[in-house]
């Protein structure tokens, strides 16, 4: 089951999505960590409201993008007349899918399905895939209730999220945290301040900070919030 806050309907879950909508400079930076697993046509699974898509297309030439919103996908398909395509597909069920890509970008998307493992599975019934890129929160010992308030079943470390690629039929070429400074803002806004959400002000004061944090983030001497794989397909 997934539970889905970012139902287009759901309120809360909007919010949270346009209140990330305003940190432009992460996406690009996320994007950039994963240019090595990206080639060819793309395909991001569970873009939301697009708040990835134009760093995206700085980097891909033939760019789609799914989710399990038909709401979302005709928001995105109005406001990003770059792309190719749009899928509506719900990643628990195997794709019924007539276009073949040649790489995925998933973000922040399996936390919100209790049988992550089934999805990952899925995503590599995809028609022709070979790379990909999966980025997902880490380090469950810091799970709030900011994440229960978005949907998220849980938080990883890199031995669960290797176990689980590698059982859904992908090698793992790349594993690696980032944004090393954001586990400490999450830390104090979720399990010091107990806010319920990261909110848009802190999240723009974020991506103005963004050409420091980027700078230092490889001398800071903790875990980061996100971990990011880079994936090949192994049948």
């Amino acid at each position: 089951m997934i539970l889905d806050s970012a139902n287009y309907d759901n309120n809360y879950g909007k919010t949270i999505l346009q209140e990330m909508s305003v940190s432009s400079d992460f996406a690009r930076w996320t994007v950039e960590l994963s240019e090595s697993g990206l080639f060819g046509r793309v395909i991001e699974i569970g873009c939301g409201l697009g708040n990835n898509l134009d760093a995206l297309n700085e980097q891909c030439t033939d760019l789609w993008a799914s989710d399990n919103n038909e709401g979302y996908l005709r928001t995105v398909a109005s406001e990003k007349k770059y792309l190719s395509g749009t899928i509506l597909w719900d990643i628990e069920k195997p794709p019924n899918i007539d276009e073949q890509f040649d790489s995925f970008f998933c973000s922040n998307v399996l936390e919100h399905i209790e049988d992550d493992e089934n999805a990952m599975g899925n995503i590599a019934k995809i028609p022709n895939i070979k790379k990909g890129v999966i980025i997902v929160p880490a380090n469950n010992h810091i799970y709030s209730r900011i994440d229960k308030n978005l949907g998220h079943y849980r938080r990883y470390d890199k031995k669960m999220l290797l176990k689980k690629l590698v059982g859904a039929g992908f090698k793992v070429l790349e594993m690696n945290s980032f944004n090393k400074i954001g586990t400490l803002g999450w830390i104090g806004q979720s399990m010091i301040l107990k806010r319920d959400t990261l909110g848009s002000r802190n999240m723009r004061v974020f991506d103005k900070l963004m050409p420091l944090i980027r700078r230092i983030d490889s001398f800071v001497p903790f875990p980061g919030l996100s971990l990011l794989a880079i994936v090949k397909k192994t049948s």
